[in-house]
């Protein structure tokens, strides 16, 4: 991956790594349901899923139909659970596909039916209660009238009942409290009825690492497993299993008082060497980046400067002794001593983790290794 353009590194050995710290945090009787929607949170869904289902994940959970249906295009045959919404258009290629669906009300249960008819099949069903969160979910009341219906539809399978959390805590927090007390009255009246499904999920990464109590028996975590804290507390036990690097393909020495790029926004405060790098906004490197955002060169932290553009971004490698055309440059990740968090460029960007990690574009080349910590300090490209 060397001689691309920008690439991202993968390291296999920190997601196991991750995947067992959060497996650890939880009693033995909970299972993992590894979420890999958005390509894996721009790791790699396909190479991802392959190789953590051998190391204790229970299913998948993704966030639509198609990236369903490109893992069991995949050869994947573990169980999949869409969390999202499935439309009408959808339901047949789903249901051929053998991959379980989250409703939110009893139309969503009566349209499955229907096209179970014309299929055969079963299909596995997760119920969405909305506790909280007010997007997506069925208001509590109408859990039971909705499992009943399950239950008595041919072909459909009971298989759990989730909510998700709006807002958690390190300490859990009492937002968290209050939709987890109106969950667990859902499932007392569920018990009663004798139609409490086998899997009951409610934590994310965020509650799988705060102090709310572990009682339930499916966790659905995803970005802890990829090395980031979602609470963004200073972490040593997960490691950012994803390095974003690109390389410099051009060097050109400046006079004090030079412009650099659009809108010549960056004036050279002194004689600049200023080296272009071939990533740009088209790739996820966000036009925020901007005169902010800073990058690695040979363990040195250079700052981006001038605005971003759609292909090429340029950086001050004044101070770095050495730089030439074909440096790697770590744009997140490690490199030596120094490195750079997907929170760091979330900040310039005024934005999450999420959409940095997912932002990354087609031209981002995914390559993965097993083991590695990405210590790139000193490496040429092609070398």
């Amino acid at each position: 991956m060397l001689q691309a353009r920008t690439w991202a590194e993968v390291d296999l050995g920190a997601l196991e790594r991750n995947l067992a710290r959060v497996r650890s945090a939880q009693p033995d009787d909970v299972d993992v349901m590894l979420v890999v929607k958005a390509d894996a949170y721009g790791h790699g869904a396909i190479p991802v899923s392959w190789h953590l289902l051998k190391h204790g994940v229970a299913c998948l959970g993704v966030g639509d139909s198609t990236e369903a249906l490109e893992l069991r295009a995949a050869g994947i045959t573990a169980p999949i659970v869409i969390l999202g919404a499935v439309v009408a258009g959808e339901l047949e290629d789903v249901v051929r596909g053998n991959i379980a669906v989250t409703v939110h009300s009893g139309d969503r249960v009566r349209r499955l039916r229907r096209v179970l008819k014309q299929t055969g099949g079963r299909v596995g069903v997760h119920i969405k209660v909305d506790t909280g969160m007010g997007r997506l979910g069925c208001a509590p009341q109408r859990v039971p009238g909705i499992a009943r219906e399950v239950k008595r539809s041919r072909g459909l399978v009971l298989e759990g009942i989730s909510t998700h959390l709006a807002k958690t805590k390190p300490g859990g927090g009492p937002d968290a409290e209050l939709q987890l007390k109106r969950f667990r009255r859902v499932l007392g009246v569920l018990e009663r009825e004798g139609l409490l499904p086998p899997w009951r999920h409610v934590f994310a990464s965020g509650g799988a690492l705060s102090d709310l109590p572990s009682e339930f028996n499916l966790i659905r975590p995803g970005l802890a497993v990829f090395g980031i804290d979602p609470h963004n507390r200073k972490r040593t036990d997960l490691e950012p299993a994803l390095s974003w690097r690109t390389q410099i393909v051009f060097l050109k020495d400046h006079r004090r008082g030079a412009r650099i790029g659009y809108g010549g926004t960056w004036r050279a405060p002194r004689k600049v060497r200023i080296a272009t790098l071939p990533v740009g906004y088209n790739d996820g490197y966000r036009f925020a980046f901007s005169n902010r955002a800073e990058v690695l060169v040979r363990g040195e932290r250079c700052p981006v400067v001038g605005r971003v553009s759609m292909d090429y971004t340029t950086i001050d490698v004044t101070h770095v002794e050495g730089a030439e055309v074909g440096d790697v440059v770590t744009l997140m990740g490690r490199d030596g001593d120094a490195a750079i968090s997907a929170f760091e460029l979330a900040r310039h960007a005024q934005t999450i983790p999420y959409e940095i990690l997912c932002g990354m574009g087609r031209r981002v080349k995914r390559s993965y290794v097993n083991g590695g910590h990405g210590a790139v300090s000193g490496v040429r490209a092609g070398s």
